[in-house]
């Protein structure tokens, strides 16, 4: 049986030709999107249904029209309503000279001036803290529109689709014996979007017209070639951009028309490429300098000269090889029904597993190499004011955007938050010492843009310092890579995010440190006293665990690098009078340092678990009783959740190693949190749920997070590194510890199975990646573990834990395979 379940996994993996694990398919085309739905993203129809392709950078979405093909661009760097160029302090959107009355503002926390009237913590932030500057949001780009003068109601055996392996859109209909073709696709090689249009017994005329919703300052053609030039509205510096749309019609005739559009006659075959860029630099402050008509023109022409089959041919090669990296093969029987049918059928098997492999196309397609990272939306937005500005929420969803990339095997999708972070951390270093008087490291706030916005939030209620939860990320690349030179290129963000802290904590009533003014996103707590908006508090349990995390991250990469000892120090006397976390009166994981906790509120957030997930440092594992206190919590919040918020529950019972209560969630995403073209469903569209679930889906079947801190323990609990210890006099109060330097050699601990749900007896996943530098493959059957065959990316040591078993060390060289049995690890 082994051996025909192996057999079966290498012609699945072997085989490149398009199956249902990959492919989104519709009988009909996509909404046309209406003035009303641009204007109100409330409006479902073509952002919900239009299929979307992408580079990292330049990205669009298709409708498949029939009478008129819909086209929408999108480029990463394109925002509006905001400021570019201004002095370096000024860009930052720090308040100037604010930190004069920061402890005028601290002395509220101090006195606990809760509420939201005057004096209030909140109105104390708003009034002297809070930045005045204006956010902006991300823009659309432009449109493409490509009539046909086709009738849909001639048309016959119509199909839609999107091969997400090899990154291609098709549309194919007949209309009597004539049989029509079309394909689209972004190239990374390239830079450029692609389309062919084909014809069979029939010839076609085709319009191909280009517009924006931003204003246009030059529309024209030179001969086949359509030109916009425009401009998005900022408050002081309109961004500048241009698409170029090349038309190659062979040897049928090209029109140019007075109002600016391309006139295709007779043509069997139309190939089209687009080019397009703005004025975008990510140059701190100034954000602009790229010569992007010269570049649009450059990168159109080589386009040309390579021709479609190239440029298609190293388009497939490129995603292909990315999506080969990691798959999942779930047992079932294909449905062979359209997408949105298996989404309104319910539950699947089939659907969860086109889900998992969905949401590592749009990764991918999202977040290449561009200057700014995936923002709410990913890449794709059509509307001029976009739902919660399609910007950075640095309170959780940038940070889960960015969760996946490393357990799912897109490691290359990683570039553009690290390249944010630097931004962040210049600019930030600002709003650190002009709001809070600090000159040491950097601070961002709630909110951010891709002009370097770090200054607090404008509101009050929304102070929190972000560059801990941000830092987490960027050294978890470093823990899954250990690539010690990408360490040494952050190590100056760590540590400059490390001495803000080292600042800004100050003791509290029981002369431990807390962080203050801080929150807990996005949470109210004493409503009845104080309202639903009191919001700001001092010491949320979630910022002190971040904190806890990034100084011992800062540790590890300092030993690493044997540098800042006296840094290191520093952080290690710190740890140990951090504020405890505590199990409140109802058994749970106290959300603040006071008791406030309702055990009736199931609020979306459960940000006083990042401990358990993404960190590392709640396990049942090694922290039992902090554990039992995170289920508490999580039954205090229920199961009702919005899109993204039920990715994070996923992740959360994962690392609680429920499967199937993971898997409940993971099921409720995929069927009914979903539109049917398998965007996140918040609602509205929001993308963190499409990586977030999909991470929850990795650490099922694998984690990696624990650490071997004494190598000769025969089991897990003496073996792990435990970051809380309970406090002896307070048996209620867990203290943080500090980490021996040995953490740093420490091998990971990879759990096996960890969560897999009772609903996935069978399957096999290929491509998952683990902390310490590991590629690991899973075949399980009835259930169980049958095979798990790890290989090493560069030389280094791990432990096995399987069936509550945990192995010896074991050590591969770079390129070597270890693999193992269930019956095999003792």
């Amino acid at each position: 049986m082994i051996k025909q379940i192996a057999t079966l996994l290498l012609i699945i993996i072997t085989s490149a030709k398009v199956h249902a694990q990959f492919l989104l398919r519709y009988d009909k085309p996509a909404s046309k999107f209406t003035t009303e739905q641009r204007q109100d993203y409330n409006k479902p129809g073509y952002m919900q249904e239009a299929l979307p392709l992408g580079n990292g950078r330049l990205g669009a979405m298709f409708s498949g029209g029939i009478e008129e093909e819909h086209i929408m661009l999108n480029d990463i760097t394109l925002w509006m309503n905001s400021k570019r160029g201004l002095s370096e302090v000024e860009q930052s959107g720090t308040r100037i000279g604010a930190y004069k009355n920061f402890e005028k503002v601290r002395d509220a926390y101090r006195n606990e001036k809760y509420g939201t009237s005057e004096g209030s913590m909140e109105a104390m932030a708003t009034k002297y803290l809070s930045s005045q500057q204006p956010l902006g949001n991300y823009a659309p780009f432009t449109d493409i529109f490509i009539s046909t003068e086709h009738q849909s109601e001639t048309v016959s055996n119509y199909t839609r689709s999107l091969d997400a392996f090899s990154g291609v859109g098709y549309v194919n209909y007949s209309i009597g014996k004539a049989n029509f073709t079309r394909e689209y696709f972004c190239s990374y090689p390239n830079d450029v979007v692609a389309m062919r249009y084909t014809a069979e017994n029939a010839e076609m005329n085709l319009t191909v017209k280009a517009s924006s919703l931003h204003k246009i300052t030059n529309l024209n053609t030179e001969g086949n070639v359509l030109i916009l030039t425009g401009e998005a509205a900022m408050e002081n510096d309109p961004v500048q951009f241009q698409k170029r749309v090349f038309v190659d019609a062979g040897n049928a005739k090209i029109t140019a028309q007075d109002d600016g559009t391309l006139k295709v006659e007779n043509a069997k075959d139309v190939k089209i490429y687009v080019s397009a860029y703005t004025d975008y630099l990510p140059v701190y402050p100034s954000f602009k300098g790229r010569d992007f008509e010269t570049d649009t023109k450059t990168i159109l022409g080589n386009a040309v000269k390579l021709g479609y089959e190239t440029l298609k041919s190293s388009h497939q090669k490129d995603v292909s090889d990315l999506m080969d990296n990691c798959q999942l093969h779930l047992e079932y029987e294909p449905s062979n029904v359209a997408t949105d049918a298996l989404i309104k059928n319910g539950p699947s098997l089939e659907l969860e597993n086109l889900y998992f492999n969905y949401a590592r196309y749009l990764q991918l397609s999202c977040s290449r190499s561009a200057p700014v990272p995936s923002n709410l939306q990913g890449l794709w937005n059509g509307h001029l004011k976009p739902a919660w500005n399609a910007d950075y929420h640095t309170d959780i969803n940038v940070a889960m955007n960015y969760w996946m990339v490393e357990t799912a095997n897109l490691p290359e999708s990683f570039t553009p938050y690290k390249e944010w972070l630097k931004i962040l951390a210049e600019s930030g270093k600002h709003v650190a010492k002009e709001t809070y008087g600090i000159d040491k490291g950097w601070s961002t706030g709630l909110n951010g843009n891709v002009f370097g916005f770090t200054a607090p939030n404008e509101h009050g209620r929304r102070m929190q310092q972000s560059g801990a939860w941000l830092c987490q990320n960027l050294f978890e690349h470093y823990a899954f890579s250990k690539d010690k030179e990408y360490l040494k290129e952050i190590y100056p963000i760590l540590k400059g995010a490390a001495e803000f802290y080292v600042e800004f904590l100050a003791p509290w009533k029981d002369g431990s440190l807390v962080v203050y003014p801080t929150w807990s996103p996005e949470n109210a707590y004493l409503v009845e006293q104080f309202g639903k908006l009191n919001k700001q508090a001092y010491g949320a349990s979630f910022e002190q665990q971040l904190a806890l995390n990034l100084f011992t991250d800062c540790i590890e990469a300092s030993t690493v690098l044997n540098r800042d000892k006296t840094f290191r120090e520093t952080l290690q006397n710190i740890i140990p009078k951090l504020t405890p976390q505590k199990i409140g009166q109802y058994g749970q994981v106290q959300e603040w340092p006071e008791d406030w906790d309702n055990p009736t509120d199931q609020h979306r957030h459960i940000s006083h678990l990042i401990a358990l997930h993404p960190g590392r440092d709640f396990s049942p594992l090694t922290t039992p009783e902090l554990t039992d206190a995170a289920l508490v919590t999580m039954k205090h919040r229920g199961d009702v959740s919005t899109g993204w918020s039920t990715a994070w529950k996923t992740n959360f019972w994962a690392r609680l190693h429920n499967g199937d209560k993971a898997h409940q969630f993971y099921k409720f995403l995929t069927s009914e949190r979903t539109y049917p073209n398998l965007f996140d469903f918040h609602p509205p569209f929001q993308i963190d749920g499409n990586f977030g679930c999909v991470s929850g889906v990795c650490e099922m079947l694998l984690q990696s997070h624990l650490r071997s801190i004494d190598n000769s323990a025969e089991n897990i609990e003496k073996a792990a590194f435990v970051a809380y210890k309970k406090d002896k006099k307070q048996t209620n109060h867990f203290v943080p510890v500090v980490p021996d330097e040995n953490l740093a050699e420490a091998p990971y601990i990879l759990h096996l199975l960890p969560a897999l749900p009772s609903a996935w007896p069978n399957g096999n996943v290929r491509g998952l990646r683990a902390r310490g530098g590991f590629e690991v493959d899973i075949v399980w059957e009835n259930g169980q573990l049958v095979e798990a065959r790890i290989q090493a990316a560069n030389n280094g040591s791990f432990r096995i834990f399987s069936e509550g078993k945990l192995s010896k060390v074991i050590t591969l060289k770079a390129g070597e395979i270890k693999v193992f049995k269930n019956e095999t690890i003792k």
